[in-house]
């Protein structure tokens, strides 16, 4: 690889390499890139290690200082201004030009947006976020990962089958988008742009529509409520199981709030109806667009003042411990603390070689993009926990972390060129947090810091398993290298390397692969079990009428559950809490 040479330049106080403008290439899919990883495992394993380890670090040095750069090259003054910022607060540094040790520099995102003030505000705000949105997409220019790929595959040696097929490949693209060019260049972000403003409409329509009520205060010495916000589509996946474990309940210790965004919803009976459950009213909503229908869940949930835990359910999680075991826990431990279970952060600016490194080292995909632009904007799961406290902030602050999060998501993993990087309801609850915290001047300007004197635990409580995240725990459920290499045969054939019109979130190879997340469609009694000796109160992405086996016997979650339940150690599995949802958050010993 030939080494470029970058002129430092200084913005704001702090020097910087100047980035290169290289032209832009079609948006590969993540998968495609799986079978370039398997075949450069399989071919180059024959090859000297010190080629093979030259090559990758200096692939790594060419994609590392264009890519990192990328951002503050084409952003717009907000956005360039905001990327400094977070150079700024980076590790709590000062630097030169820099105020106070992890500040972010005052921008649109952190003015008042008067969400609850008026519909009039909430579509002025909408047209100015839509017109900010585009112009900081349609002007990135994102690093060509065609010349990165092609130059490691020439480092690494044309003679190999993995530089053939990707040579080959890389032309194909090269030549595709150069087409595509003559064509019409603003159809290159076409996709990603329409798929961003649809995700933000949605969620401010809803947010707009959500107001705090007057709270109905309870009588003096009423139980306080474990409150579950369920956000489902019509049913829930395992009502059974739920009616067993509402059934051991104290009657008012708890409350349940049912957001059912089917249209048919009104055909359905109530799921949980004899416990109580409230149907809230159907907010706008899609597919990574629900920080809306969280915020509706918590309006709701607050207008009891009995509810000071707050947990977000979805329509296919059944819990791994019983109740009483979550109530001591939630109520009576930590009754005004969150808990929060954030992602470990990505290693590249971008997508394709971020996908690249954790499929080689096989290690977890749920990875914070965010943190490098923003370190007030962190990407976390959406399952969270929330304090009485600190849902009402988030219910008040929702519309403005939206705008604050739209800022960063708008440039995040750039080179994913049909969707954006993550959803609101995986940042916006944090965001929210940590808005409140500077408004009110508490801030030490250290986001971990920050967090923690907010009362915010690094606690995941939900388990879910994205892929590769547990490989090399006790709870690691990965398929062997040699199936999956099997399905990208099968499932993705040749389309992946040379159609552009291949997508792998609509492909039978992501259901084969099964890992973005996991959807368990059966259950091994031993996995179970290593389970609810964890930490882990609840888990999800179970498929219905799933059955656990053991010996050859296969039994249904509802009878099997409540029989683990009973046999938990509490005080081992309240030890075990992991505080993220990977191999770096495994519990460590007390």
């Amino acid at each position: 690889l030939k080494k470029r040479s970058a002129q430092p330049v200084c913005m704001h106080g702090i020097w910087r390499a100047q980035p290169l403008r290289m032209r832009r290439l079609g948006q590969p899919s993540a998968l495609r890139l799986v079978v370039l990883v398997a075949l450069l495992l399989t071919s180059s394993a024959g090859e000297p290690s010190s080629r093979r380890s030259g090559a990758v670090a200096k692939s790594k040095d060419v994609e590392r200082r264009a890519a990192s750069k990328a951002v503050s090259l084409s952003a717009r003054p907000r956005e360039r201004e905001q990327a400094d910022a977070a150079e700024c607060g980076r590790e709590g540094l000062r630097l030169p030009g820099c105020g106070r040790a992890g500040d972010v520099r005052k921008g649109g995102q952190h003015d008042s947006l008067g969400v609850y003030s008026g519909s009039l505000a909430m579509t002025r705000w909408m047209g100015t976020m839509g017109r900010t949105m585009l112009e900081g997409v349609d002007t990135i220019e994102v690093q060509n990962q065609a010349e990165i790929m092609k130059e490691a595959a020439n480092e690494a040696g044309n003679r190999s089958l993995a530089g053939r097929i990707t040579g080959r490949f890389l032309h194909f693209q090269e030549e595709e988008e150069r087409r595509g060019a003559q064509d019409d260049p603003d159809k290159r972000a076409e996709v990603r742009r329409n798929f961003m403003v649809n995700k933000l409409h949605i969620d401010a329509t809803a947010i707009n529509h959500t107001h705090l009520r007057a709270t109905r205060r309870g009588f003096p010495g009423r139980t306080k409520q474990v409150a579950f916000l369920f956000l489902a589509m019509d049913s829930l996946d395992f009502e059974d199981v739920w009616d067993e474990f509402f059934v051991r309940a104290t009657i008012g210790s708890y409350s349940i709030y049912i957001h059912r965004a089917a249209e048919n919803r009104g055909e359905v009976a109530l799921p949980l109806a004899r416990w109580g459950a409230i149907d809230i009213d159907t907010v706008e909503n899609g597919w990574c667009a629900l920080m809306g229908v969280e915020t509706a869940l918590l309006a709701n949930a607050l207008q009891d003042a009995r509810n000071v835990q707050m947990v977000f359910v979805s329509h296919n999680t059944v819990p791994l411990k019983g109740f009483d075991y979550i109530y001591r826990q939630l109520v009576e431990n930590s009754q005004t603390t969150s808990k929060f279970c954030f992602a470990d952060k990505a290693w590249h600016k971008m997508a394709t070689p971020e996908t690249i490194r954790n499929e080689l080292r096989r290690q977890c995909i749920f990875r914070d993009f965010y943190r490098e632009l923003n370190p007030r904007t962190l990407k976390h799961h959406q399952w969270v926990v929330l304090a009485r406290a600190h849902a009402q902030v988030v219910v008040k602050r929702a519309g403005e972390a939206l705008y604050a999060w739209k800022n960063t998501w708008g440039v995040a993993a750039p080179d994913l060129g049909h969707m954006g990087e993550g959803c609101s309801d995986e940042a916006v609850p944090g965001t929210a947090l940590l808005q409140e915290v500077e408004a009110t001047g508490r801030s030490t300007g250290n986001t971990w810091a920050d967090l923690t004197r907010l009362g915010v635990e690094q606690q995941c409580l939900t388990y879910v398993l994205w892929r590769h995240c547990f490989s090399d725990t006790a709870l690691n459920h990965s398929e062997p290298i040699a199936k999956e290499f099997g399905d990208v045969i099968k499932y993705g054939k040749v389309d992946m390397l040379t159609s552009k019109d291949f997508d792998f979130f609509k492909s039978a190879l992501k259901r084969e692969l099964n890992g973005y997340p996991t959807v368990f469609q059966s259950l091994e009694m031993d996995y179970l079990l290593r389970l609810s000796r964890e930490g882990f109160m609840f888990a999800r992405k179970f498929k219905k009428g799933i059955r656990v086996t053991a010996n050859g016997i296969a039994a249904p979650l509802e009878v099997v559950l409540p029989a683990i339940w009973d046999k938990v150690d509490e005080q081992r599995a309240s030890h075990r809490v992991w505080s993220r949802l990977s191999t770096q958050g495994v519990p460590t010993a007390i």
